[in-house]
């Protein structure tokens, strides 16, 4: 026997020095390590959603339970199913996040007495998916539910992650980064959106699994849009104004309001040169701010709507004396006529372009940016054009190549605009003929003494006639001092080593060259524009 035993000890201990078992320490180690590398999986495990018809039948199930409370008991696996179905419809209760009384029972009578069973990490994450998924509150029902279930959170977040033996890597996120639960969560971080550091709030919003359909992204964006338009720098709001358009352009929910708060600020700031991007954005989500009443342009003040405007006259003028060059064989007659024009900008409400076919088959790219804002021109040759604006209740027609210039009330043009039987659906533009432009019986000019069958040609030094005719009907251009000239007209001005005060204007005719000289100016040359001597300076 005592053999047999000596030989199996020989074999066992053979076997340990072949196959060494490690010491308890070791092992232990080994088990921990396990441990954690299996939590730490863990951490980022994705619950699959839970059975439709599960949730509505416990949803019905507490719909009575909210009438009767004693009636019946709710399971763990219940209350999570309650917990993660607050969207789920029901037939003939709807969903609970949209019921007047349920959310209320819920989170106050039911919560107390299921308390364990709630604050428990799988079914709170049901509460805490609901509060992050809803898309803005579209009615005040669902709003205030969502208040009561953001402050529900708020009051037991601590409470679920102190009692939780194995947290989540959203539960810890969100311990960190409990401002997501808090009023106004994203004032601070859309500082930080414009201050270059989305990616920390990109980082927060996976860790915690906001959606990308939540309230969150519109509520971040706008409280962007209420940050930049808080800047009391001007030099400050403008620029920042290209890091908010694109995302307002890309989530339409916000454009409208997003729009209205950015163009009443930039009706405050001391330069009102146009936005190009800003007034392209609005005027193709808004149209013109023209000739009716427009609901969207009541959304922003009278001064915002009026410097659109004046954004699109300047547009509508440079695009039609300069950029389409009416006058081929005189290019001087349409910068004139664009200078004169621009002498009535501050009083002029509204400008629309007629356009030959030529133009319309030629300049498709300043057509692209002017849908619903032209008509065509027809009647006529097809390099002509004509343009219209409205100072005061007066309507001026000027031509291109072929007319003199007409004035109208209202009761001869408006039925033209609104013409709905000339209208081109497809390219969004209406058709009106020359001869109705040109009606010299109707001509508010009709019986001024300068004018011609009641209208008035460019010949000569028309721009005195064109004055008086201007003031016969009532309309005189604004008043400007030298600077206010400068800066309309975009005029450089400045002073030379020996003290003589330059105007960098390169014409010696039209309005702005006599403006100049009556300012006591001398032209030079084409190259180095109006002189004023230090010594006759006076107080300009």
């Amino acid at each position: 026997m005592m053999k047999y035993l000596n030989g199996f000890n020989q074999h066992i201990k053979k076997y340990e020095n072949q196959f060494p078992l490690p010491r308890l320490e070791q092992s232990i180690l080994h088990i921990e390590s396990r441990r954690e590398q299996i939590e730490e999986k863990l951490k980022d495990a994705v619950m699959e959603e839970p059975n439709p018809e599960l949730v509505q039948q416990t949803i019905e199930k507490f719909f009575c339970w909210a009438v009767e409370p004693s009636t019946e008991d709710f399971s763990w696996l219940e209350v999570a199913l309650l917990c993660r179905g607050l969207l789920i419809e029901t037939p003939e209760e709807g969903s609970l996040m949209e019921s007047e009384y349920a959310i209320k029972i819920l989170l106050r009578r039911f919560s107390a007495q299921y308390q364990s069973q709630m604050l428990s990490a799988y079914p709170w994450q049901g509460l805490l998916n609901t509060y992050l998924n809803v898309s803005s509150p579209q009615n005040p029902v669902l709003e205030e539910n969502w208040l009561e279930l953001r402050m529900f959170l708020i009051n037991t977040l601590d409470k679920v992650a102190a009692q939780s033996s194995f947290k989540p890597r959203w539960l810890g996120a969100l311990v960190s980064h409990r401002i997501v639960l808090e009023e106004n969560a994203t004032q601070s971080l859309a500082i930080d959106a414009l201050q270059g550091r989305m990616e920390k709030v990109e980082r927060i919003a996976q860790e915690v699994n906001i959606p990308s359909t939540s309230w969150f992204w519109p509520e971040l964006l706008m409280s962007q849009v209420k940050a930049i338009t808080a800047y009391p720098d001007d030099d400050q709001f403008k620029p920042a104004i290209e890091l908010v358009l694109p995302q307002l352009q890309n989530r339409k929910e916000c454009l409208d309001d997003g729009l209205a708060r950015i163009l009443n600020r930039y009706a405050k700031c001391a330069n009102l040169e146009s936005h190009q991007e800003l007034k392209a954005t609005v005027v193709t989500r808004w149209k013109s701010p023209s000739l009716e009443i427009q609901r969207n342009w009541e959304r922003v003040s009278s001064e915002a709507k009026q410097m659109v405007q004046r954004w699109l006259v300047i547009e509508d003028l440079k695009d039609f004396f300069l950029t389409l060059r009416q006058a081929s064989d005189d290019d001087s007659l349409d910068r004139r006529r664009f200078e004169f024009w621009m002498q009535y900008l501050g009083k002029i409400d509204f400008s629309h372009l007629i356009l030959g076919s030529d133009t319309r088959a030629n300049f498709q790219q300043l057509m692209t940016g002017k849908v619903g804002r032209y008509s065509a021109l027809t009647g006529t040759n097809s390099a002509n054009n004509a343009f219209l604006i409205k100072i005061g209740s007066s309507y001026i027609v000027e031509f291109g190549g072929v007319g003199k210039t007409w004035a109208y009330d209202e009761s001869t043009i408006l039925p033209l605009l609104k013409n709905e039987n000339s209208y081109n659906s497809y390219n969004s533009y209406n058709s009106i003929s020359y001869d109705k432009l040109r009606a010299p019986y109707r001509s508010l000019f009709q019986g001024y003494s300068e004018s011609e069958e009641g209208g008035l040609a460019h010949r000569g030094a028309w721009e005195g006639k064109f004055h008086r005719a201007l003031d016969y009907i009532g309309i005189t251009p604004d008043a400007m001092r030298l600077n206010d000239l400068l800066e309309r007209y975009q005029i450089i001005q400045e002073k030379s080593p020996s003290g003589t005060l330059w105007v960098r204007h390169s014409y010696y005719d039209g309005i702005v060259a006599d403006f100049l000289r009556k300012q006591g100016y001398a032209f030079k040359s084409n190259a180095e524009g109006f002189y004023l001597n230090p010594h006759n300076m006076g107080s300009y």
